[in-house]
Protein backbone atom coordinates (compact mmCIF):
# COMPACT_ATOMS: atom_id res chain seq x y z
CA UNK A 1 0.00 0.00 0.00
CA UNK A 2 2.96 2.24 1.14
CA UNK A 3 4.45 1.73 -3.00
CA UNK A 4 1.09 2.41 -4.07
CA UNK A 5 0.37 5.98 -2.07
CA UNK A 6 3.93 7.09 -3.73
CA UNK A 7 3.27 6.48 -6.65
CA UNK A 8 -0.15 7.66 -6.46
CA UNK A 9 1.42 11.14 -5.18
CA UNK A 10 4.10 11.16 -7.71
CA UNK A 11 1.39 11.12 -10.48
CA UNK A 12 -0.77 13.54 -8.94
CA UNK A 13 2.43 15.64 -8.44
CA UNK A 14 3.15 15.63 -12.25
CA UNK A 15 -0.87 16.26 -13.25
CA UNK A 16 -0.70 19.15 -11.12
CA UNK A 17 2.83 20.38 -12.54
CA UNK A 18 1.24 19.45 -16.30
CA UNK A 19 -1.54 21.20 -15.32
CA UNK A 20 0.18 24.32 -14.19
CA UNK A 21 2.23 24.19 -17.18
CA UNK A 22 -1.24 24.61 -19.58
CA UNK A 23 -2.42 27.43 -17.37
CA UNK A 24 0.69 29.28 -17.99
CA UNK A 25 0.66 28.05 -21.99
CA UNK A 26 -2.57 29.15 -22.36
CA UNK A 27 -2.33 32.55 -20.41
CA UNK A 28 -0.18 33.17 -22.91
CA UNK A 29 -1.84 31.89 -25.57
CA UNK A 30 0.07 32.51 -29.46
CA UNK A 31 -0.53 30.06 -32.34
CA UNK A 32 2.66 28.92 -32.24
CA UNK A 33 2.43 27.50 -29.19
CA UNK A 34 -0.61 25.65 -29.99
CA UNK A 35 1.97 22.30 -30.66
CA UNK A 36 2.58 22.65 -27.03
CA UNK A 37 -0.82 22.82 -25.56
CA UNK A 38 -1.88 20.04 -27.57
CA UNK A 39 1.52 17.66 -26.14
CA UNK A 40 0.56 18.96 -22.65
CA UNK A 41 -2.89 18.20 -22.55
CA UNK A 42 -2.07 15.01 -24.22
CA UNK A 43 0.15 14.38 -21.33
CA UNK A 44 -2.62 14.98 -19.04
CA UNK A 45 -4.85 12.58 -20.49
CA UNK A 46 -2.16 9.99 -20.04
CA UNK A 47 -1.65 10.72 -16.53
CA UNK A 48 -5.13 10.91 -15.64
CA UNK A 49 -5.09 7.46 -17.46
CA UNK A 50 -2.48 6.08 -14.75
CA UNK A 51 -4.25 7.42 -11.79
CA UNK A 52 -7.53 6.09 -13.31
CA UNK A 53 -6.06 2.40 -13.46
CA UNK A 54 -4.59 3.15 -9.77
CA UNK A 55 -8.00 2.95 -8.09
CA UNK A 56 -8.78 -0.34 -7.85
CA UNK A 57 -5.50 -0.40 -5.58
CA UNK A 58 -7.19 2.04 -3.03
CA UNK A 59 -10.56 0.41 -2.83
CA UNK A 60 -10.10 0.26 0.97
CA UNK A 61 -9.25 3.62 1.55
CA UNK A 62 -12.38 5.73 3.14
CA UNK A 63 -12.30 9.49 3.16
CA UNK A 64 -14.34 11.22 5.49
CA UNK A 65 -16.85 13.45 3.61
CA UNK A 66 -16.26 16.56 6.56
CA UNK A 67 -12.32 16.40 5.21
CA UNK A 68 -13.78 16.91 1.50
CA UNK A 69 -15.59 19.69 2.45
CA UNK A 70 -12.64 21.25 4.11
CA UNK A 71 -10.80 20.94 0.76
CA UNK A 72 -13.68 21.95 -0.76
CA UNK A 73 -14.15 25.47 1.65
CA UNK A 74 -9.82 25.93 0.38
CA UNK A 75 -8.82 24.74 3.80
CA UNK A 76 -5.93 22.95 4.49
CA UNK A 77 -7.00 19.43 5.01
CA UNK A 78 -4.41 18.83 8.15
CA UNK A 79 -6.35 21.43 10.42
CA UNK A 80 -9.16 18.41 9.83
CA UNK A 81 -7.27 16.66 11.76
CA UNK A 82 -6.51 19.25 14.53
CA UNK A 83 -10.13 20.41 14.35
CA UNK A 84 -11.29 16.81 15.15
CA UNK A 85 -9.13 16.19 18.03
CA UNK A 86 -10.19 19.12 19.71
CA UNK A 87 -14.26 18.59 19.06
CA UNK A 88 -13.30 15.28 20.84
CA UNK A 89 -11.51 16.58 23.77
CA UNK A 90 -14.30 18.98 23.69
CA UNK A 91 -16.77 16.12 24.09
CA UNK A 92 -15.07 14.39 26.55
CA UNK A 93 -14.80 17.14 28.86
CA UNK A 94 -18.32 17.42 28.72
CA UNK A 95 -18.75 13.45 28.99
CA UNK A 96 -16.34 13.69 32.28
CA UNK A 97 -18.20 16.89 33.24
CA UNK A 98 -21.86 15.20 33.05
CA UNK A 99 -20.42 11.60 34.75
CA UNK A 100 -19.08 13.39 37.73
CA UNK A 101 -22.48 15.42 38.02
CA UNK A 102 -24.28 12.00 38.08
CA UNK A 103 -21.74 10.58 40.67
CA UNK A 104 -22.43 13.63 42.77
CA UNK A 105 -26.48 13.12 42.18
CA UNK A 106 -26.18 9.59 43.13
CA UNK A 107 -24.34 10.24 46.41
CA UNK A 108 -26.66 13.08 47.05
CA UNK A 109 -29.55 10.65 46.50
CA UNK A 110 -28.38 7.89 48.29
CA UNK A 111 -27.71 10.15 51.35
CA UNK A 112 -31.32 11.51 51.07
CA UNK A 113 -32.76 8.20 50.56
CA UNK A 114 -31.05 6.41 54.03
CA UNK A 115 -32.20 9.50 56.11
CA UNK A 116 -35.93 8.81 54.51
CA UNK A 117 -36.02 5.00 53.75
CA UNK A 118 -33.06 3.78 56.55
CA UNK A 119 -34.08 0.38 56.67
CA UNK A 120 -34.51 -0.15 52.96
CA UNK A 121 -31.17 1.40 52.31
CA UNK A 122 -29.61 -0.96 54.51
CA UNK A 123 -31.50 -4.14 52.94
CA UNK A 124 -30.42 -2.46 49.57
CA UNK A 125 -26.43 -2.19 50.30
CA UNK A 126 -26.83 -5.53 51.16
CA UNK A 127 -27.69 -7.08 48.32
CA UNK A 128 -25.65 -4.67 46.43
CA UNK A 129 -22.35 -5.83 48.65
CA UNK A 130 -23.24 -9.46 47.86
CA UNK A 131 -23.81 -8.66 44.24
CA UNK A 132 -20.23 -7.68 43.94
CA UNK A 133 -18.97 -10.35 46.00
CA UNK A 134 -20.52 -12.96 42.92
CA UNK A 135 -19.38 -11.02 39.86
CA UNK A 136 -15.97 -10.96 41.31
Amino acid sequence: MSDSLTKLSTELEYLIDKTWNLYVTVTDFQAQSQPRVDQVLNEIIGLLKDVDQMKDQFQDVHIPGQLLNYVDDLKNPQMFTRDCLQRTLERNEEINGKNETLAKFADTLAVELSTQFPTQMAQYRLWKAKQSSVDQ
